[in-house]
């Protein structure tokens, strides 16, 4: 069976994302307000980042009043060590991003720009290039949390003008779409308590193999008791994992449910901006990554250039038959409580929605400057591509 607007195979869904998809389809969408969901959610947020502090002040009180004393120190470091390990951090831009400014890129910057104010967001105050990214991000970095939109330049190498748009109109609709997810408070969270279970359960069990080592035979204690030690590491870390476990999960639960609700609520208001064709358009890009991508590596690898790559990608046509198939194929095997909702199902359900369309778009003679702008930048990468096997 294949996805037409407005259709999708239920079955292949987890229970809540079909009771969500159902919920939400055919709807025009409203931002997310203040609920007790999201109420519960900061809450715990916050329980969450005063259980660190309080075991970072723990550490500090038994170094203070057991200053003379090394097991005080040892104790102390030990707690201050894991509150330092799980403390609270802000967004940070992935390794191998790099700044373009807008001396270096006008064009992009300025469709960036209109397109913000479209969709009523600040426009992006940097933007990152990734060479080795397929996806677009609009972050809110660092601790003055200023807007920066992160490209991959393989995606934007792969995409036409109309699903460009999309991009910028889907992206930068995210910071405008009461996404808990993209807060201060809930993001690190949901990091601290992932540290949390990583230290108390990452632990491994290293089991004897024997290699033939007459040595080694003799002395079969060691390894026994290295076992010993280590099981019983792992047995208390799961005793005291369960609670910070189950609030790990009930905080990604509610989370899930108010971020999927925000990132369709945002492409809604992306599709009023820049139109409901250049973000499906978008969006099943993202879905189709791998059929995209594919065909630019081995482009790379024959030595063809950006210029020649983007020709080829402007002149393709593909049918509506393996975009239905794609989106399908996508939607098997999800995660229960995913952070975000599907890119097929984000398609499907804005096609099924009557939403005004927009016309911020971008024409093939701004997308042609774009290139230009970053010719460098896209040559780069495209040698990049060229040695991914």
């Amino acid at each position: 069976m294949n996805l037409s607007p407005g259709e999708v195979r239920t079955d292949l869904l987890p229970r809540d994302v079909r009771r969500r998809f159902l919920r939400l389809q055919g709807r025009r969408l409203d931002r997310p307000g203040p609920a007790a969901a999201r109420l519960a959610a900061f809450a715990l947020s916050a329980v969450v980042h005063a259980v660190t502090a309080a075991i970072l002040a723990g550490g500090v009180l038994i170094v203070v009043n057991w200053h003379g004393n090394v097991l005080g120190w040892l104790l102390g470091g030990v707690l201050a060590a894991i509150a330092v390990a799980t403390r609270p951090r802000t967004v940070r831009l992935p390794e191998g991003a790099e700044e373009v400014t807008r001396a270096q890129a006008p064009t992009l910057f300025e469709a960036a720009d209109r397109i913000a104010g479209a969709v009523g967001a600040p426009p992006p105050a940097a933007i990152h290039l990734h060479d080795r990214l397929f996806r677009c991000a609009h972050l809110r970095a660092g601790v003055r949390r200023r807007p920066v939109l992160l490209v991959g330049l393989p995606l934007l190498l792969t995409l036409t003008p109309r699903e460009r748009a999309g991009m910028l109109g889907a992206e930068l609709a995210r910071d405008v779409s009461g996404d808990p997810g993209r807060g201060l408070l809930v993001p690190s969270a949901l990091a601290t308590t992932g540290e949390w279970r990583h230290a108390l359960m990452g632990m491994r069990v290293d089991r004897y193999r024997h290699f033939g080592d007459p040595y080694l035979d003799q002395h079969g204690i060691v390894p026994g008791g290295r076992m010993a030690s280590q099981a019983i590491g792992k047995v208390t870390g799961w005793i005291l994992v369960w609670p910070l476990f189950l609030a790990e999960l009930a905080l990604r639960r509610l989370v899930s449910a108010q971020s999927q609700h925000a990132v369709c609520y945002a492409d809604q208001v992306a599709a009023r901006a820049v139109s409901s064709r250049a973000v499906a358009e978008y969006l099943d890009a993202l879905t189709m990554a791998e059929s995209r991508l594919t065909p630019v590596m081995a482009a790379a690898r024959r030595g063809e250039t950006a210029e020649e790559i983007r020709r080829a990608v402007l002149s393709r046509d593909a049918g509506p038959g393996l975009v239905a198939a794609r989106r399908e194929d996508s939607l098997a095997g999800l995660a229960a409580w995913p952070a975000e909702p599907p890119t097929a199902l984000r398609a499907v359900l804005l096609e099924s929605a009557d939403v005004d369309e927009g016309s911020a778009g971008l024409g093939s003679g701004e997308s042609d400057r774009i290139d230009a702008e970053l010719s460098g930048h896209l040559a780069r990468t495209v040698r990049e591509l060229s040695r991914i096997t």
